[in-house]
């Protein structure tokens, strides 16, 4: 009688040790399954983001050619919210004609960009002159990241400096017109006073562009511009900044190239 209840006491502890593997396998199984489904999802969110990021770049290359006014987008860098194929996405496009030209830009400027940043004078301009000794017109800076080879230019005021700098041309003047707050403000006679004024005289004359009747104006895209596209994408928790550098060639059979991609 004992042997017998000692045997069935030893099966039921069987089964139930059964019963606990086999949920244990269950269990493992259905988070693997939740895991993959989450991997899945979070993989086509950031599908769909980049492919929105492209459409939003080209969309902005394609506006850049309109030659109807109001159609026209900003080149100065101010932001502007957009949907495309019903995602959120923020785009930039800056004129780099309106930045400080590493190529073409004079010991002044330099030394006044990188004040700006706290630099002592002393420093500024010997950091100008280590710039500009490092470039020729048969030798040109070909990208701005190459500005952190220079002795004296820390990966930390390189950060500050590059949303106001470009390489890509050899001007050496700014236009006004296009440049961010940052690079007016260290224009020669640019007072803070003088930088809202034009600020708010670039903003009158959009609106009443805008309020204008639809006529046509000369494409911004105009040969030889070079424009600095960017686009931040926000999908479910995918979150994606695409940047592109595009040169206008005048060329009807190729009216543009793409100088950076990032």
């Amino acid at each position: 009688m004992m042997g017998e209840r000692r045997q069935r006491g030893l099966a039921l502890v069987s089964v139930l040790w059964g019963i606990a593997i086999l949920s244990l396998i269950a269990a493992a199984m259905m988070t693997a399954s939740v895991t993959s489904a989450r991997i899945g999802h979070n993989v086509w969110d950031a599908t769909r983001a980049s492919a929105v990021a492209d459409i939003a770049v080209n969309r902005a290359i394609l506006s850049l050619m309109d030659d109807r006014a109001k159609h026209q987008p900003r080149v100065d860098g101010v932001p502007a919210d957009n949907t495309f194929d019903g995602a959120p996405a923020r785009l930039w496009i800056q004129d780099e004609s309106g930045k400080i030209n590493v190529n073409g830009a004079d010991k002044t400027a330099l030394q006044a960009l990188f004040a700006a940043q706290g630099m002592s004078d002393g420093d500024a301009g010997a950091l100008a002159d280590t710039v500009i000794a490092r470039r020729s017109p048969q030798t040109p800076y070909h990208a701005t990241e190459e500005l952190l080879a220079a002795p004296g230019m820390s990966r930390a005021l390189y950060g500050r400096i590059a949303p106001l700098i470009t390489a890509y041309g050899h001007a050496a003047g700014v236009n006004t017109q296009v440049a961010p707050p940052g690079v007016l403000r260290v224009m020669p006679g640019m007072t803070d006073q003088a930088v809202r004024e034009l600020l708010t005289a670039r903003e009158a004359s959009r609106s009443l562009t805008l309020a204008s009747a639809d006529t046509t104006s000369a494409p911004l895209a105009q040969s030889g511009g070079t424009f600095l596209i960017t686009a931040e994408v926000h999908v479910g928790k995918a979150h994606l900044v695409r940047s592109a550098a595009v040169m206008f060639t005048g060329d009807d059979s190729n009216p543009y190239v793409i100088l950076g991609w990032h």
